[in-house]
């Protein structure tokens, strides 16, 4: 199975099997972003397009962090086949049983199923040898441990990766986008969206977008001459540089420039730089009432359409369209608060 294509969606078609293996730590927030898309997914479809099940290294309850433990429905040793394998967890760390977990992700690759991974996860894929030469997103705090451990793989900053039948996500928000995604892929963008309106959320965030990463936390995971062309692009987002000037002022070729970005984050100095000033537009965008045009040409671009144009082939939607959305959504809550109504407690 693929993530990224249709499936058979017609009524009476088998659902897809989609085994959830949970492997400690793994909190009810992480499983909530893994499930809670496909539990709404069948509930506003009104057919059970997926049939999630839980299991666990052993067949135990699995222990949650904050306390309590939860049931599954049995070992992944039993588990003879399914579509699709997500393997759920916080961190990856591995116990005294890390060596038959990794056996049986092997066996369970023999059968042909698809694979998926959050932020441990994905640790315990690529120690399976599941994700090489595959693209990976990974956590920005966990760069430089994979750099390390596993050279194989194509190490991405970006929110998710869909590499044919893996998948792997940076974080649990990033998971939830990802599921969400998925749904629109297999089933319908309709539906994901209005799966993603059931959880809280007013858009899905395509993959190809970067983490949130602090300055502080960039000079610590990547090479010194890469952190100061970052700093530079952060502090010339107004009248942004050129690749040639970015690398005069680091004391680099540009040739080197571009190596430095490809290899440490997957991505050209000029594709970087554009879409760092375009997340700088969407915060002014959604949290400010500064017209639409002087935000464009505050983050570098040279006119409203140019803004305009790169703005939408990024999120998806355009400046305008974004910041009624938002405005809407903060009307919405206003609301809810004017009333006196609680807000609904968001689902694991």
């Amino acid at each position: 199975m693929r993530w990224d294509r249709p499936v058979d969606a017609e009524r009476g078609a088998p659902p897809l099997d989609v085994a959830v293996l949970l492997l400690p730590p793994v909190s009810l927030g992480t499983l909530g972003a893994i499930v809670d898309p496909f539990v709404e997914a069948n509930r506003v479809g009104g057919q059970r397009y997926y049939a999630v099940h839980l299991v666990s290294a052993d067949g135990a309850p699995v222990a949650l962090p904050g306390g309590g433990r939860l049931s599954v429905g049995g070992a992944l040793s039993s588990l003879v086949r399914c579509d699709a394998l997500v393997v759920a967890s916080d961190l990856h760390q591995p116990g005294a049983n890390a060596a038959d977990i990794v056996s049986q992700l092997k066996r369970i690759a023999r059968v042909g199923a698809a694979f998926c991974g959050n932020r441990g996860g994905a640790g315990w894929l690529a120690a399976a040898g599941l994700l090489e030469n595959r693209r990976v997103a990974v956590h920005w705090e966990d760069m430089t441990l994979y750099r390390e451990r596993h050279p194989e793989l194509v190490l991405c900053a970006t929110l998710y990766e869909i590499d044919a039948d893996r998948l792997t996500a940076s974080s649990s928000q990033a998971t939830l986008d990802m599921m969400l995604y998925v749904i629109a892929q297999q089933l319908s963008p309709r539906l994901a969206d209005d799966v993603a309106r059931q959880l809280g959320l007013d858009r899905i965030r395509p993959g190809h977008e970067k983490q949130a990463v602090p300055a502080t936390s960039r000079i610590s995971q990547h090479p010194p001459k890469l952190t100061e062309a970052l700093l530079v692009m952060e502090a010339n987002l107004e009248e942004p540089l050129g690749s040639d000037e970015i690398a005069e002022c680091v004391g680099i070729s540009r040739r080197q420039l571009e190596r430095l970005f490809k290899q440490n984050l997957d991505i050209l100095p000029s594709r970087y730089y554009q879409e760092l000033r375009l997340e700088r537009a969407r915060q002014l965008i959604v949290r400010t009432q500064q017209s639409i045009v002087q935000i464009g040409l505050s983050c570098g671009f040279s006119s409203g359409s140019h803004f305009a144009t790169a703005y939408r082939a990024h999120f998806g939607i355009t400046p305008r369209e974004d910041r009624s959305r938002a405005t809407l959504t903060g009307s919405q809550a206003t609301e809810t608060r004017a009333a006196g109504t609680p807000p609904t407690e968001p689902s694991c």
